[in-house]
Formats: C-alpha cells, sequence, structure tokens
C-alpha cells in the first residue's frame, strides 16, 4: 500500500498531485456526469490515483444510487443531555415540515459516518460538528449536500455565555468565576460560552473572571478538583463570589464541592448552570440556569432544507429565540457592605 507521510492517501493527496481541486477528484474517480473535464485532465487524475494506490470511499458510490426522502443528522459523541433533545426535536420538526425524515448517527470513536451508510442515500447531511474530511467528501462526490448547523448554535452558546455575567452582574456580582471542561468531545460548546462570558465581563467593566477548567465527568473527582479551587478562590479580601458553570450538571458539581468546603448556596457563592436540565429543579438549592429556544435555528433549518432540495426562495439568516435565564435558588443579590 503507498502512503503519504505515514498515512494512506486521501482525495486531497491525489488533487495536490494532479493540480486539481478535491471536487474534480471525486467526480472524475467516482464517475459523475454531472460535471465535464477535458480527457487531459481525466487521465492526470487516474494516473496519480493509480501512483497512489489510492480508491474512491465505497460508501460513497453507494449514497449515489438514489433518494430517500431521509435526511440524516450526524450526531457528535457528546453526552446527552436534555438541551440536545430540544435541538433534535427541532431539527426534526424542520425536516417534516419539507415532507421528509430526520435519522440520527452518533460519531463515536472507530464509527465513522460512510462506513455505517452503505445501504442509506439521505437528501442531506446536517452536521452539528465539522465532519472528517473524507466524509465530506464523500458525501459531495454522491451530490449530498452537507449542511451545517454549527453556526446557529455558537451564536447560541455565545449569549448563553454572556448571559450568565450579565445576570450575576444586575445581581451586583463583580468577582466572578468561570467552570468549564476542557474535553474535546466538547471543546467547540465550551470554548464559545467562555470566550463570550469573558468579553460579557470586560463589557461590564469587571474584573477578569477567574476560570477553573475540569477535564472528565462530572463526578466525585471533579466535586474534588472544583473544591480544591473553590477554597482558593473564595478565599482573601477580594474573592469570588459567583460562578459561571459549563452546564447544569458542572453547576450541580458545584454546589456539591462548595457544601463539601463549608460553603453556602448562595449565600457565600451564587451559581448558575446552562440547560435548564430537570435536574435543575430537583437540586437543593433549586439551580439558576439558561434556557436555549431553538425555534428560529429550526425554522432557519426549514426554509435552508427547501432552498437547497426543493429549489425554494434562500434561506434568510439565522433568527435564533435569545436565551432566558431561569432564576431559581442557588443565585442571590449581592449586599455591597
Amino acid at each position: 500500500m503507498v502512503t503519504v507521510n505515514g498515512r494512506r492517501a486521501t482525495a486531497a493527496d491525489v488533487a495536490a498531485a494532479a493540480g486539481v481541486s478535491r471536487s474534480t477528484v471525486s467526480y472524475i474517480l467516482n464517475g459523475s456526469d454531472q460535471q465535464t473535464f477535458s480527457p487531459q485532465t481525466v487521465a492526470r487524475v487516474r494516473a496519480v490515483a493509480a501512483d497512489l494506490a489510492y480508491t474512491p470511499h465505497a460508501a460513497a458510490r453507494a449514497l449515489r444510487k438514489g433518494q430517500s426522502g431521509i435526511v440524516l443528522l450526524a450526531v457528535p459523541d457528546v453526552p446527552a443531555s436534555a438541551n440536545f433533545a430540544k435541538l433534535v426535536a427541532a431539527l426534526t420538526d424542520a425536516v417534516r415540515a419539507t415532507n421528509r425524515s430526520l435519522a440520527t448517527l452518533a460519531i463515536r470513536p472507530g464509527n465513522r459516518l460512510l462506513d455505517s451508510l452503505r445501504d442509506i442515500s439521505p437528501q442531506a447531511l446536517l452536521e452539528v460538528l465539522p465532519l472528517p474530511e473524507e466524509d465530506t467528501a464523500a458525501a459531495v462526490a454522491a451530490s449530498i449536500p452537507v449542511i451545517s448547523v454549527a453556526s446557529p448554535i455558537e451564536r447560541l452558546d455565545e449569549a448563553a455565555g454572556a448571559l450568565q455575567v450579565q445576570h450575576l452582574a444586575a445581581l451586583g456580582h463583580r468577582r466572578l468565576g468561570i467552570l468549564t471542561v476542557s474535553d474535546l468531545q466538547v471543546r467547540p460548546f465550551s470554548t464559545s460560552r467562555l470566550a463570550a462570558a469573558r468579553t460579557a465581563a470586560a463589557d461590564l467593566g469587571l474584573p477578569a473572571p477567574d476560570v477553573m477548567a475540569v477535564a472528565g465527568p462530572p463526578d466525585e473527582s471533579a466535586i474534588t478538583a472544583v473544591a480544591r479551587a473553590l477554597r482558593r478562590l473564595t478565599k482573601g479580601p477580594d474573592p469570588v463570589t459567583a460562578l459561571c458553570c459549563f452546564n447544569d450538571l458542572f453547576a450541580a458539581v458545584a454546589v456539591a464541592a462548595a457544601r463539601s468546603i463549608g460553603l453556602d448556596v448562595p449565600r457565600d457563592i451564587s451559581i448558575v448552570g446552562i440547560d435548564d436540565e430537570p435536574l435543575a429543579g430537583l437540586l437543593g438549592p433549586t439551580l439558576t440556569t439558561i434556557r436555549y429556544d431553538y425555534t428560529g435555528t429550526g425554522a432557519h433549518m426549514r426554509d435552508l432544507l427547501r432552498h437547497v432540495l426543493d429549489g425554494g426562495p434562500a434561506a434568510t439568516e439565522t433568527s435564533s429565540d435569545a436565551p432566558q435565564v431561569i432564576e431559581r435558588e442557588s443565585t442571590r443579590r449581592l449586599d455591597h457592605e
């Protein structure tokens, strides 16, 4: 087997060696009749592919067989949450409004998208996070539109991160902490929320928030790590008085960590989550959180699918309803003495 820099050759390698685009390689090697190329270009691409022992992904050819009436949602390998379930529900309604059905496929290590689609011919592929290059190229070669849901989700995440800070500042808190997560699985979401929270604090003239990052799930080891950080941050002449958490599960971790070192929530520290999980109303104290609304995102995806698949009018810019603060017992107004 011929390798490029120690790995199997890809369509991008063939394109670079042949001096053409990756889509040209895909069209030629998959036998597409939708594009016309000169005999010289076709011969050059095929010769380079032979030299590199590159063959198109078998699933890409299978995907070209027909139209199934299915829109496929590639679901990233992230922890399940009520918030993500709301997103899937909104996308399901959006797809149903175009007289199609939504199917989901969880993308996990060792479970590549196209390896699982040999018998499926979706009319469109929705990605929440960027898919592997090879999968995207094969879908494009099979004339399957790849539509990203990432931008509207990122905007909602940014709005939620900023709203946490704005809510706490309105309650009189100036010294804030941020509890984020460092896992690669959720980094695209945590990065947006963290950056927006920092920007909101700066815009409000607050000191830069202290950031603590937890690796791993919201378990006992996370409670121990957060307790260690809280012990340090809540001491001294200018202690942190409020904490913005990545989501409600880690807010629950923060509540448990605070209690383990003798801090009362919200008397000693206020805590805000994100997602409005069912557990938020069951904790003691009940959890102040940020609730998402995907109505606008769903409407935009509906219009975009109609435009891409049915030739309808161009979709307007995404207009998602703003996230909402659900104020409960875990935050309080800070009395400045």
